[in-house]
């Protein structure tokens, strides 16, 4: 295992398993293994069978948050990552489970804490080039100075090109982004978000061109980040709304029930998926995702509509007039507190859900 030989490891220490169940370093060993393969899921079910076995083995608590947050469940991490990054004596647990935290507090839209957690980490880990990052992205008006101590100390380190590529990108510098991102692949081919970014950027560069290259050329990235690792969520969601695009709406029902696999509150990938049983006439299945949308972000105008929708194919009248309601009042909300919300957003946010043209008149 020391070799990074994972795979090969994993199949060793299953044998251990199989002879004898009963031992929990076993099942925590396959657990770090799973972890570091990416197979989070079953890293939570053999950390939890130590646990269950052997209470006070050391690192359980800190690995079982770090695997249930990779997974996507971050309210069920918070507690365990919380105590990791300020209780744990190793400086790697420690580093991981804050920049874990800090990922967990952004997806929660828990700035402040991100923000805290985030200083707190720069304080710790001054000449770490993924700290760095992370915390750049994260404070926002310190980030000029953060990056600073990322190109003076590790300049031609990834995080610095990633970095690169992200500030061309927000200035709408598509193409020298995609070229920074290009970089990256070059130094690491395997390394995981940059096809994805690189995909946004030919997304965002569509926008203005309109052109079927670049459409083209983002659904290439999508599924090529997918390929390295099937959890990107985001990859996942982004490409099935290229797919339903173009009329594959197998596809991307398949992909936005990936995405949800992998991210169980991904909000938006439950309105799209909602949007595909709609068209099959499955309303009953589209209502139950677009209520849990709903209680996952109750300012989603599309999530009501789609609701809406739903209830009435299933001749829902009263449940449908809520519905409506729900969206009429988003809908009449003034510029400046629509304005707002969309600050809320983080740059980051995938391709929101659309309205048909029918709801427009609405």
């Amino acid at each position: 295992m020391a070799a990074g030989r994972f795979d090969e490891a994993r199949a060793d220490f299953e044998r251990l398993e199989k002879m004898d169940a009963s031992v929990a370093e076993v099942h925590a060993t396959l657990g770090v293994i799973d972890f570091k393969l990416g197979s989070f899921d079953r890293a939570v079910e053999e950390i939890r069978a130590a646990r269950k076995l052997k209470p006070a083995l050391p690192g359980l608590e800190s690995l079982l948050a770090m695997s249930l947050a990779e997974s996507g469940k971050n309210r069920e991490a918070l507690p365990g990552l919380e105590k990791a990054f300020h209780s744990a004596a190793d400086p790697e647990v420690r580093r991981q489970a804050g920049l874990e935290l800090t990922a967990v507090y952004g997806r929660l839209q828990m700035d402040r804490r991100a923000a805290e957690t985030a200083l707190a980490l720069r304080d710790l880990y001054k000449d770490d080039p993924e700290v760095l990052y992370t915390v750049g992205k994260v404070l926002g008006n310190s980030a000029y100075l953060t990056m600073q101590s990322l190109f003076h100390g590790a300049g031609g380190s990834v995080w610095a090109r990633l970095a690169q590529g992200e500030a061309h990108e927000s200035q709408g510098q598509y193409m020298d982004a995609i070229n920074s991102y290009r970089s990256v692949l070059e130094i690491d081919p395997q390394r995981v978000n940059v096809h994805y970014r690189m995909g946004r950027a030919y997304l965002s560069k569509w926008g203005s061109s309109q052109s079927a290259e670049d459409l083209a050329a983002a659904d290439a990235e999508f599924a090529k980040e997918l390929e390295i690792n099937p959890g990107n969520a985001n990859a996942a969601y982004e490409l099935a709304g290229l797919r339903s695009k173009r009329g594959d709406q197998v596809a991307a029902q398949q992909l936005y029930e990936s995405a949800i696999h992998y991210y169980p509150e991904f909000e938006e990938a439950e309105v799209g998926l909602a949007g595909i049983l709609l068209n099959e006439q499955k309303p009953s299945l589209a209502a139950d995702h677009l209520r849990r949308a709903t209680a996952l972000r109750a300012d989603d105008e599309v999530a009501w509509y789609r609701l809406a929708q739903a209830e009435r194919q299933q001749g829902n009248s009263q449940a449908q007039k809520q519905a409506l309601a729900a969206f009429q009042k988003l809908r009449n909300r003034s510029a400046a507190e629509r304005n707002q919300a969309a600050s809320t957003q983080s740059k980051d946010s995938v391709t929101p859900q659309e309205l048909g043209s029918e709801a427009q008149q609405q």
